[in-house]
Order: structure tokens, then C-alpha cells, then sequence
């Protein structure tokens, strides 16, 4: 395979997962916690993006969105929160008890990410201006 066409795959499933997140945002910003598996191929679809429902199960798995996806639904594992939605008025809280400390993981740096970058670069570099 060459590197234009690993490039040209590799900005094909960005663009893919792109799409997918609006999606699954469109749909929470509705308060729907299934959608339907259909439905929603065929909403990729009017995108650009014809996928059979296994390519978009092991796209959707790969993401890390979903809690559990089957033929019928999509399940998504949590709220996309929404920037545009005003604030609610919380009521006034009275002083807590000392509160738990929280655990942070640490970040994983994303390797192959940076591989690409760097590689991107170096392409670049070599093409004639």
C-alpha cells in the first residue's frame, strides 16, 4: 500500500468518526438513550458513509462511544454535554462534609498519533514546494 492511500484510508475514518460523534450528539442532545441501529446508519449515510452494521459496530466499538450496540439499538455510555443549554439555577447547597478525594488517572500519550504527525511532517518536507 502506498503512503498516499494509507493517508487517504487514515482521513477517511477521521472524517468517519467525525460524523459519528455529531451523530450520537444530535440524538443525546434529544435525551434518547437508544437509537435505533437503522435509523442511525442511515442518518451516516445521508452523510456520505455507507456502512454495514458490522463496519459500523467495530466503528463504533473502536470509538470507545457506545455501551452496547446490537441490530436493533445503539446504546450510548453517557451524556454529551451540551455547550449551548443555559445553566440551571442550583438550589443553595448547605456546607458539605469533608468530601471524598477523586482519583485521576494519568494521561496515555497517544504514541501512534505522534508517529503519524511526525510522519505527516517528514512527507511534507520531501514534497517540492
Amino acid at each position: 500500500m502506498r503512503i498516499r492511500d494509507v493517508f487517504l484510508l487514515e482521513a477517511y475514518f477521521d472524517e468517519l468518526q467525525v460524523v459519528i460523534m455529531d451523530r450520537l450528539a444530535q440524538y443525546l442532545g434529544q435525551e434518547v438513550n437508544d437509537i435505533p441501529t437503522d435509523e442511525f446508519r442511515m442518518k451516516i449515510a445521508d452523510d456520505g458513509f455507507l456502512l454495514s452494521f458490522e463496519e459500523l459496530k467495530a466503528a463504533l466499538e473502536q470509538m470507545g462511544a457506545v455501551a452496547n450496540v446490537d441490530k436493533d439499538n445503539i446504546t450510548p455510555k453517557g451524556k454529551i454535554p451540551n455547550d449551548l443549554a443555559e445553566p440551571e439555577e442550583e438550589p443553595e447547597a448547605e456546607p458539605e462534609a469533608e468530601a471524598e478525594p477523586t482519583i485521576v488517572e494519568p494521561v496515555k500519550p497517544d504514541v501512534a498519533g505522534m508517529a503519524q504527525d511526525q510522519a505527516m511532517s517528514a512527507v511534507k518536507d520531501e514534497l517540492p514546494q
